[in-house]
């Protein structure tokens, strides 16, 4: 493989393709034609947002499918957990993100079968008076299920769980539940960290260590409220987002519609995963690297979206960068485990596993399209904030306080902007008020 070129890499462009119309842009041709299977096949099978939609849900569940995945990130080991919430009207096109649950759907079942299996065997054993009675185990938690419920599956799970809902009202009741912080289990099981509560009424104490949780969640705007107004304690920013306001149009449902069975593509993708995830359970550990020059192209990726944003006063949306940063690097232990499936099978006991080029590639830039819908999510409940995209922050960013055009112009050719899109910027700064027209050809940042 051709060496990765760090420079072009790491850039955070100022190309035409960061530009917002009244939705974010979707996912680049590019990711797709390098995606590992079983997402490669599942994703040729869908096109347009159907296929984003498919491909980021189909991502976080198969986070919560990994067990022994580890990777080392800011002085810590982090698990593949993903928290994903795919945001649009109805008649959207979203409700395409329930066929990535058959993906996990039969690990779900197996897990109940075992543990019925088990209980039973309890219950009929002569010698059961002094032995503990088996926990039913369980992958995928029910939307309405009790915070009290959620804690007791969370201890009792010895991998990872998964909230799995087309309909985001359920993880907004949660929230707002009296029982336990249900927030604040979220938020730190994004990063593990032990959950402790103690509630006197019920005479119960729950410290759940080292929890792993993937949450794929599918709403219309007034459904993602809970998670905005969520901002100032963190949790906002533990999510990946992709907004959208297509209204889909009919499609040919008749049986010469589309000759390909979903129902079977993903019954059969479902079993390469299973097989995945037996093998994954019988490893100590699976640890995924990136190497010297791999940090360095993350890092000046990462680094360069967070001096945007600060440079263009959005300090409040920090966070959210700092946090992309972990969630792009579980997304490339993901793709790098995935990449590596035939490895995985044909060994056992402990196993190392290095990033390759086009896993980095791929992830830096599906997380170039992810800032932008951060952004546009972040943007939309704040009434004072100006709403720009990343392409016009990155203009304002290399921008003095007052300019000239021509100085203007020469700033964006450098970040790949052509001169009629620079124009086109420049009056939406103007009318959105982030920048004023002095006299010709002369102009003052607001911001």
């Amino acid at each position: 493989m051709n060496k990765v070129n760090i420079e072009e890499l790491a850039r955070t462009e100022g190309s035409s393709a960061f530009a917002l119309t009244k939705s974010s842009r979707c996912i680049s041709e590019s990711v797709y034609e390098n995606l590992p299977e079983p997402l490669n096949e599942i994703c040729k099978n869908f096109e347009g947002r159907e296929r984003d939609v498919v491909f980021l849900s189909s991502i976080g569940v198969i986070s919560s499918c990994l067990p022994n995945v580890e990777g080392f990130y800011d002085r810590r080991m982090y698990n593949s957990n993903l928290y994903i919430f795919i945001i649009a009207p109805p008649a959207s096109g979203k409700g395409v993100m329930n066929w990535s649950r058959k993906l996990v759907e039969p690990i779900h079942e197996n897990l109940i079968k075992e543990s019925r299996i088990k209980i039973k065997s309890f219950r009929e054993s002569s010698n059961n008076e002094n032995g503990e009675k088996p926990k039913v185990k369980i992958k995928i938690v029910p939307g309405n299920t009790s915070s009290a419920k959620f804690y007791t599956h969370l201890q009792e799970s010895e991998e990872s769980l998964i909230i799995l809902e087309s309909e985001a009202d359920s993880l907004s009741n949660m929230l707002k539940q009296d029982w336990g912080n249900f927030s604040d289990l979220l938020r730190k099981g994004f990063h593990h960290e032990t959950v402790s509560i103690s509630r006197a009424i019920e005479d119960r104490f729950f410290e759940i260590k080292n929890p792993k949780l993937s949450i794929v969640l599918s709403g219309t705007p007034n459904q993602v409220r809970p998670l905005v107004e969520s901002k100032e304690n963190g949790l906002f920013s533990r999510f990946i987002y992709y907004y959208f306001e297509d209204v889909s149009g009919w499609k040919d449902v008749s049986p010469n519609g589309n000759v390909n069975s979903f129902e079977e593509l993903f019954v059969k993708k479902a079993k390469e995963i299973g097989s995945l995830y037996d093998k994954l359970k019988e490893y100590k550990r699976v640890e995924v690297k990136m190497s010297p020059s791999h940090w360095t192209i993350f890092q000046l990726k990462m680094k360069s979206f967070d001096d945007t944003i600060m440079k263009t006063g959005k300090r409040g949306f920090v966070p959210v960068v700092r946090r992309l940063g972990v969630i792009a690097f579980r997304m490339i232990m993901i793709f790098t485990v995935l990449e590596n499936r035939n490895r995985i099978l044909d060994n056992e006991n402990e196993l190392v596993l290095t990033t390759s080029d086009k896993t980095l590639k791929l992830v830096l830039e599906v997380v170039d399209v992810l800032i932008d819908h951060s952004i546009s999510v972040f943007d939309k409940f704040d009434k004072k904030s100006i709403q720009l995209d990343m392409q016009e922050r990155i203009l304002m960013a290399d921008l003095p306080k007052k300019f000239k055009r021509r100085d203007g112009l020469e700033k964006a050719i450098k970040i790949n902007i052509p001169e009629r899109t620079y124009d086109s910027i420049l009056k939406k700064l103007i009318k959105k008020k982030a920048i004023r027209k002095l006299h010709h050809g002369s102009y003052e940042k607001l911001i």
